[in-house]
C-alpha cells in the first residue's frame, strides 16, 4: 500500500493522536473492528450461496441487510463469533430493528437474516452446538410466521339462510360505533398503553402493568401476591390475578388489538400501531376501521372450534351458529337457550351445559357491545360486516352487502 493511499494515511494519523495522548479526538468502535475482521470471513460464502440458491435478494440489499444486522448483533453480544448465534443478543437485535423500519423493509431484512441461518445450518458453517442452533432458528419462525387461521366448520342448519348487511352512510356508522362500549374503552386502554411497554416472554403484558391496564378498561384488579388467601374468592370482589391473561377483560382486549394490528409485539415490548395511532386521531374512517377491527377479533375468540364437532360437543360451533342466526334476524333469547330434543349426541344445541357455556361467551360481548342481549340476541348493524366477513363466508352461510362497496376489508 503507497504512502499516498488514504486509508494508510488516515490508520498513520490515528496513531498519532494515539501517541500524542488525543484520546478524545479518536472514536475506535470495538464492533466494527469485529465485523471487520469477522464478517469477511462469511459474506463472500454467504453471497455465493444465496446466488446458487437464486434467491430474490443479491448485492447491495444482501450486503447491507447481513452487515447492518451482526454489526447490531456484535454490540448487542460483545462476541466476535459470528457463526454461532447467542438467543439474547439475536432476539435484541430483531426487536431493534423490527421497530426501526418501515414493515415492508423489515420483511426485506428478515429474509435475508432467514436465509443467513440456513445458509449457516446446509452449508456447515454454524460453529455452535446442534441445540443452540435450534432455539435460534424456533425463536426465529415463531417471531416471524404467522398463526395458522381460526378453524370453522360449515353450519349445515344455517345454509338455507342469508344474513344482509345494510347500507350504512359514513356518518351513520361512525355514531353507531361511538355508542358501543368497546370504542371508548379502545380510547381508554391505547392512550393508557402510550408509545410502548413490557411484555413478557409469552407475549402479554408484564404482571407489574396489569392493574392500572384493567383499570383503563373499567376492570379492578389486584395482584394475588397482595391479597390474602380467600377461598372460595368473592363473585363480586375485584379479579385477582397473576398474570395478565387471569383478567378476561383485558386478555379479550389485548388478543383482539394485537390480531387487528393496533398493537405491534416484539420479543421484550409491545409498541403502538401506525392503526392504533391514526384511530386515537380521530379521523372517522380510522375509528370505524379500526373499531370494525378489533371487534372482528372478538368474535373469533369466541366462536374458534378446537375439537371435531362430529365427536365433541363443541362450545365454537355453537356461540357461533347463535352469532349467525341472530345475524339473520333478531332471535328470542328464551328459545335459543332452550335445549332442542332429539338432536343427535354430537349436536351441541341439545346440551344444556354447553348451551350455558356459550351465553357466558356472548354475555361478555354484550358488556363491549357486540350483541345486544334482551328479550332477543341481536347483532348492532354496524358490526354485522365484520361479523359476516369473519364467520359467515368460512361457515357455508349466505349474505349478501346492500353497499357493494362493503364486501372489502375495512
Amino acid at each position: 500500500m503507497s504512502d499516498k493511499d488514504p486509508e494508510s494515511a488516515k490508520n498513520q494519523k490515528a496513531r498519532e493522536h494515539l501517541s500524542s495522548g488525543h484520546l478524545s479526538d479518536v472514536v475506535i468502535s470495538i464492533d466494527d473492528i469485529r465485523i471487520r475482521h469477522e464478517l469477511p470471513r462469511v459474506l463472500g460464502a454467504f453471497e455465493q450461496w444465496c446466488a446458487q440458491e437464486q434467491l430474490a435478494f443479491q448485492g447491495d440489499l444482501l450486503r447491507s441487510s447481513i452487515t447492518n444486522f451482526l454489526r447490531r448483533y456484535a454490540a448487542i453480544n460483545g462476541d466476535r463469533k459470528l457463526t454461532a448465534l447467542s438467543l439474547y443478543p439475536f432476539a435484541t437485535a430483531l426487536d431493534d430493528f423490527m421497530f426501526s423500519k418501515k414493515s415492508g423493509d423489515f420483511r426485506d431484512m428478515a429474509s435475508v437474516i432467514g436465509a443467513y441461518l440456513r445458509f449457516l445450518s446446509t452449508t456447515g458453517t454454524w460453529s455452535g452446538t446442534r441445540e443452540e442452533f435450534r432455539r435460534i432458528k424456533s425463536y426465529f419462525d415463531r417471531l416471524l410466521i404467522p398463526e395458522p387461521g381460526p378453524r370453522y366448520s360449515d353450519i349445515p342448519e344455517l345454509q338455507a339462510a342469508l344474513i344482509k348487511i345494510p347500507r350504512l352512510s359514513g356518518q351513520e356508522a361512525l355514531s353507531a360505533v361511538e355508542e358501543l362500549n368497546l370504542t371508548s374503552r379502545m380510547r381508554s386502554f391505547l392512550t393508557w398503553f402510550g408509545d410502548k411497554r413490557e411484555t413478557t416472554s409469552t407475549k402479554v403484558l408484564h404482571r407489574k402493568l396489569v392493574h392500572e391496564a384493567a383499570a383503563s378498561l373499567d376492570v379492578v384488579a389486584v395482584d394475588d401476591a397482595e391479597t390474602p388467601f380467600i377461598w372460595p374468592r368473592p363473585q363480586n370482589g375485584p379479579v385477582v390475578f397473576k398474570n395478565a391473561s387471569h383478567v378476561l377483560r383485558l386478555k379479550l382486549y389485548w388478543d383482539a388489538l394485537v390480531d387487528a394490528e393496533l398493537i405491534r409485539l416484539s420479543p421484550t415490548r409491545a409498541y403502538l400501531a401506525g392503526r392504533a395511532e391514526r384511530f386515537l386521531a380521530g379521523n372517522p374512517d380510522d375509528v370505524v376501521s379500526a373499531v370494525r377491527a378489533v371487534a372482528r377479533h372478538m368474535y373469533r375468540s369466541v366462536a374458534e372450534e378446537t375439537s371435531d364437532r362430529d365427536t365433541t360437543l363443541e362450545l365454537g360451533y355453537l356461540t357461533r351458529y347463535f352469532l349467525l342466526e341472530a345475524s339473520v334476524e333478531p332471535l328470542s333469547v328464551e328459545i335459543l337457550r332452550h335445549p332442542v330434543r332429539g338432536l343427535a349426541d354430537a349436536d351441541p344445541r341439545g346440551d344444556p351445559q354447553v348451551i350455558a357455556q356459550a351465553w357466558q361467551r356472548l354475555e361478555s360481548l354484550r358488556d363491549e357491545g357486540l350483541v345486544a342481549i334482551g328479550n332477543m340476541l341481536s347483532i348492532p348493524p354496524v358490526l354485522l360486516k365484520p361479523l359476516v366477513l369473519e364467520l359467515a363466508k368460512a361457515s357455508a352461510v349466505a349474505f349478501e352487502f346492500d353497499a357493494p362497496g362493503d364486501k372489502e376489508d375495512d
